[in-house]
């Protein structure tokens, strides 16, 4: 590809190497042994003499000492366009290793992306610690477009598995971790910096945030670190990075999507094709489920909500965790389960934690060899569980033993006619000790069992739990993406609604690129269950907002009609998911936006929710949850079915109580009488109405829905002062109109899809 078919450019200088894309420019200063990030006019400095570091046996190899030796060019093109790359060989003084480092910028794209390999030209093994294919020493001299003020800068810390809090926080002194990757932003000034690593299959990845004990100047370092783990590096060998994509500007939001995007792209992202629904058995029975009991929700859901699909056995099935065979409690087998399920039209799923054993199993017992090691070469204890009675252990999935033992537990599974698998505690393949084969790292250890488990399934649909999230990238289809809900609103070792609702905002953007993001089942009992009903409304709303799976898990003959009826409101799933535009700022996010456009128009559905635990005012702009029109907005709150008026600009949310939330229908206002909200469904139009349209000759608006009722619900409708609405028809019939505000109309019925409801208005003279 010639300069020409490409606006990417390599400039080489005696002491700096340009490589620009139409954005940005890459410098490596020679003499320093530094990268620089800057804008094509140079005015912004996004990045300034970052380094790369290496550590072996003890030794640190650190670009700024090592030699350029040469440079070679390299045009791409892939999915997201055409590039170019620049390929720098240095060499350490004692010229006992050599380091290339891949540097590449793509068209249109505010940064670059670096990869480092590391070859060993000793005669000696080597044993690798950590590749760093980027830090910043954040000085005077050393900038970061973010700036390092304790009260300005938040980083957004992912956690590393499923269950960790993820969340923005303050750079305190010391180590700040995020996993995978992060987001670096000024509140002040909104400039951001995301480092996150786009490929995740061969090291455990983190990005590291060094704080000072000084307010003004706390940032102090950041580096990227892929952990190799010691693992050896022959004579004449090699070693290869993960690669880091590093990008700059003043939407965090935006530059948060590239990056997930771009990894979706490099690790082969597998979403399922359309959101799961349906009930699993967990938190009711929890280790105690039984096939009558199975089956007798399976018999209530496929009369109460036979539009759900899945059906998911979970934990206490098994004879032992690590022996996978049904126990007495399910005689019949679990094919004769299976079958059942299908007769009642819906699909079997099942879970396992398939990487490790409790000590009480066979499987431990019999095949201590199988299982990671300390250094005395005993089997590392890796948990405790009284749910399980005792301590469990991560099989070694380096050893071909055990992968024949993963792939036969998931071919007999799906040979008993399970479509559906959750597989849990995956992070224990990770432990770090002693392993059949020394050179694999954690992460590949893992990525060759979940390797296991999709060749014996197929096609099948896996669902990650307890699970580091990058390394499962192209492996689940679905993915818990926080902790334990349980009936709790908080509990001591980490689960509840307040950890779930924070991390289900806080990695929504992962939703439908990654994978279907799994926020964890939603509860509605009215028995046994801690929650108030505001509680239980606030983690509906988020659920349903965030575009994920929808699974219940009480036993659902004994829900009340009422409780049951907050679930109806959540079915079907929308699909697309929300934005916690205060994400980056917020510990606790208060608002979740999901911006509709459908044939009938388009508005946002946006949730303002209080974790805390003090009254709370919140304040968004319109244009932030995706509303650009300068009129003023109609504003209706679902829950209570309240208007709340008409707003310019922003919108203003005074005094929300604690562990509270408000859904609000938000929309532009129009000349002519138009749908405000309805009661059916959280989108309050998008999914329950297939057509609103008005009638300019007629004076009529008229609505097609697209769901049967099972109890009366309630459609609004909103008008200006010049019009009177004059009668209401449903499916042809009259129709009572119950005015609920100053120029608000609702209209009650049992409504039928298809069925057609018809407002007719009269202008005012």
């Amino acid at each position: 590809m010639s300069s020409r078919d490409t606006p990417c450019r390599l400039e080489i200088g005696e002491r700096l190497i340009h490589l620009s894309n139409d954005r940005v420019t890459v410098t490596f200063d020679v003499e320093r042994g530094c990268v620089s990030l800057a804008g094509l006019d140079s005015h912004t400095s996004y990045l300034s003499r970052g380094h790369i570091q290496i550590e072996a046996d003890g030794i640190t190899y650190d670009s700024r000492k090592m030699v350029l030796k040469s440079v070679n060019s390299i045009d791409f093109r892939g999915k997201r366009g055409s590039g170019k790359a620049m390929v720098l060989r240095l060499e350490d003084t004692d010229r006992n290793v050599e380091v290339h480092v891949r540097v590449g910028v793509t068209k249109g794209q505010y940064g670059f992306s670096i990869m480092t390999q590391l070859k060993n030209r000793s005669e000696e093994e080597m044993r690798i610690r950590t590749i760093v294919p980027l830090a910043v020493d954040v000085t005077n001299e050393s900038r970061l477009f973010t700036g390092r003020s304790a009260d300005e800068v938040r980083y957004f810390r992912n956690g590393f598995h499923s269950w960790e809090l993820t969340q923005a926080r303050r750079v305190e002194p010391g180590e700040n971790l995020s996993h995978d990757f992060t987001v670096i932003h000024n509140t002040r000034t909104s400039a951001s910096i995301v480092l996150g690593f786009v490929t995740m299959t061969s090291a455990l990845c983190t990005i590291s945030l060094t704080g000072s004990e000084g307010d003004a100047e706390r940032l102090s370092r950041v580096a990227a670190v892929c952990a190799m783990e010691s693992v050896p590096l022959t004579p004449k060998a090699s070693l290869m990075s993960e690669e880091l994509l590093v990008l700059a500007g003043d939407n965090p939001h935006a530059l948060l999507s590239e990056y997930v995007e771009v990894t979706a792209d490099r690790m082969r992202a597998v979403p399922w094709k359309h959101v799961p629904t349906g009930w699993c058995s967990w938190y009711f029975y929890y280790t105690m489920p039984d096939e009558v009991e199975v089956l007798e929700n399976v018999r209530f859901l496929s009369e109460r909500f036979p539009q759900v699909e899945w059906i998911q056995l979970d934990d206490g099935y098994q004879q032992a965790v690590g022996d996978w065979e049904h126990n007495e409690r399910f005689a019949k087998g679990l094919a004769a389960l299976v079958e059942q399920v299908k007769k009642y039209g819906f699909k079997a799923g099942v879970w396992t934690a398939p990487f490790i054993a409790s000590q009480h199993s066979e499987v431990f017992k019999s095949h201590p060899e199988w299982f990671i090691r300390d250094s005395s070469g005993q089997p590392i204890e890796v948990g405790q569980n009284p749910l399980w009675l005792g301590a469990y252990y991560a099989l070694d999935l380096t050893n071909p033993d055990v992968v024949d033992f993963v792939k036969s537990l998931f071919s007999g599974l799906r040979d008993c006619g399970f479509e559906y698998f959750k597989i849990d505690f995956l992070y224990h393949a990770t432990q770090a000790g002693i392993r059949h084969d020394p050179t694999k790292t954690g992460a590949q250890a893992l990525r060759i069992g979940l390797q296991a488990v999709r060749e014996a399934v197929g096609d099948a649909l896996i669902l990650g739990c307890g699970a580091p999230l990058g390394p499962s990238i192209g492996m689940a289809n679905v993915m818990r993406i926080g902790t334990d809900i349980g009936t709790n609103w908080r509990y001591d070792w980490g689960g509840g609604v307040y950890a779930c609702a924070i991390n289900t905002m806080t990695r929504a953007p992962l939703h439908r690129k990654w994978w279907i993001n799994d926020p964890d089942c939603i509860l509605v009992r009215q028995d046994d269950n801690d929650l108030t009903l505001d509680e239980v409304r606030l983690w509906l709303t988020i659920v349903a907002l965030s575009g994920g799976s929808i699974i219940m898990s009480d036993r659902m003959m004994e829900v009340s009609e009422e409780r049951l009826r907050l679930v109806d409101r959540l079915l079907p799933p929308y699909g697309r998911g929300a934005v916690a535009i205060d994400a980056f700022t917020n510990e606790e996010p208060r608002v979740f936006a999901l911006k509709i456009d459908v044939a009938h128009g388009g508005w946002a559905v946006v949730a303002v929710v209080n974790l805390s635990e003090r009254d709370v005012d919140v304040s968004f702009t319109l244009d932030s949850v995706g509303l650009s029109e300068p009129v003023p907005h109609h504003v209706f709150e679902f829950w209570t079915e309240t208007y709340e008026g008409t707003f310019e600009g922003a919108v203003q949310v005074r005094g929300i109580s604690p562990h509270t939330c408000r859904l609000f229908a938000i929309r532009p206002e129009t000349e002519t009488p138009s749908l405000l909200s309805t009661s059916m469904h959280f989108t309050q139009g998008a999914v329950e109405i297939r057509e609103c349209v008005w009638d300019s000759q007629k004076n009529e608006l008229a609505m097609t829905l697209a769901r049967d009722c099972r109890h009366n619900e309630r459609v609004f409708i909103v008008f200006s002062p010049r019009w009177k609405p004059r009668e209401a028809l449903v499916g042809g019939d009259t129709a009572g109109m119950k005015c609920v505000a100053p120029e608000v109309i609702a209209i009650e019925g049992r409504f039928r899809d298809g069925q057609e409801i018809v407002v007719k208005f009269e202008r005012k003279e």
